[in-house]
This record gives structure tokens, sequence and C-alpha cells, in this order.
């Protein structure tokens, strides 16, 4: 069987729900917890930017799904949706907002359903239209805080295909300021300066 793993990112930090040690491997400033300290852990990592240095809380538990549905219904969710884009050379489709690189992708409105949500985000955001929408490839989760209350956000994550020559616009509303294809290699390199969430869906259609 596949690993089950969950993990929830704020800032650098995360809270991560597993059944498997190599979910856990090589990360710094690594805390492994039971199962009665996800709360205390989780109100840890949504003020520990305090410390000075990102913090990981690691549960492994035999059945992450449950321990993650129980824990999130203590919060609010947002549902978001959004698209890895490649073009006919095979690169992918970046944008960069508010100074990083990230990929295109905004909360589902209500009656929209998240295909349709990831097709219009991708469009609003970077101007393509010629898009076919083929599997999800899964989902993202991170806290932010809005008004002084915490949210977590869970992002579904579609891969899509873009035939045509499209001109590529930057939703500048959104504080996008640049849109480009670029080859798959260059997303392993230091310019690619992203989220953490956003490193890992990336990595789950280069592996």
């Amino acid at each position: 069987m596949e690993p089950q793993t969950y993990k929830i990112y704020f800032n650098e930090g995360a809270l991560i729900i597993t059944d498997s040690p190599q979910a856990l491997r090589g990360i710094p400033n690594l805390f492994f917890i039971g199962d009665d300290e996800l709360h205390k852990s989780f109100k840890i990592l949504i003020t520990s930017d305090g410390y000075g240095k990102a913090m990981t809380f690691g549960l492994i538990c035999p059945d992450p799904a449950l321990t993650f549905n129980e824990f999130t219904q203590e919060y609010t969710m947002i549902q978001a949706a959004g698209g890895l884009v490649f073009n006919k050379e095979n690169q992918l489709l970046t944008i960069k907002r508010n100074g990083l690189w990230d990929l295109p992708k905004g909360k589902i409105e209500k009656h929209e359903d998240q295909r349709a949500a990831a097709l219009r985000e991708v469009m609003e955001e970077t101007g393509i239209n010629m898009i076919n929408i083929a599997d999800k490839i899964g989902e993202t989760f991170h806290a932010y805080y809005e008004d002084e209350a915490i949210l977590l956000k869970v992002t579904h994550w579609y891969k899509m295909n873009n035939s045509g020559n499209n001109t590529l616009k930057p939703q500048t509303e959104e504080g996008i300021s640049e849109v480009k294809f670029a080859d798959l290699n260059w997303f392993n390199t230091p310019e690619f300066t992203t989220y953490n969430s956003i490193k890992d869906i990336i990595q789950q259609v280069l592996d």
C-alpha cells in the first residue's frame, strides 16, 4: 500500500500526519509527537515564527486520513483549486506572485466544482485559454491568519495540457508580475523560490 501522508504547512514549518517513518526523514527541526499532542503542537507551529526558526511536528499513526479529518474539523477549511499546465514542449507554467514563484490557483466559488475552478483560475491568472484538463494530482494544505482567525486552505491540483500558442498575460491585480513556461529542470534550481507546498506538488509530477 502507498503510504498516507498529510502535511499542513505554516510558513516554513509544518504539521505532518503519516503512517510512514520514511516521510519524516531528513527534515530539520523535527519534533515527534503523540496523538494527544496534535492541537498543542499546531498552536506552537502557528506561533513559531517568534522562535526564530521553522518547526515541524511529525505524528506517525495507523490511520492518517481519520486522524487528519478529526483534526481539521476544529478549523474553518477554505477550498481552492489550481493547475499544473504543460505545453507541447513539456514545459510547466509558473507565475510570480508577490515576489515568489507559484502556480496558478484560487478559491472555489459557490456552486463551482473543483475542475471548473481550477480551469477558471488558470485562465484568469495567466491569460491562457487553450487548455485540456487531465487527472487530479493531489491536494496541498496550509494554514494562515485572516483577521486574527487561523484558517486551513486545501488546494486541489489538476494536471492540464496547453495545445495552443497563447499570449501569456499576468493578472496584475492579484499581485502577479510574470507568467512563463519553464523547463522542468529549472524547478530544481535555486532560482525557483517558492512555498514548500508548491515544491511538494511539483515534485509529484517530476518524479
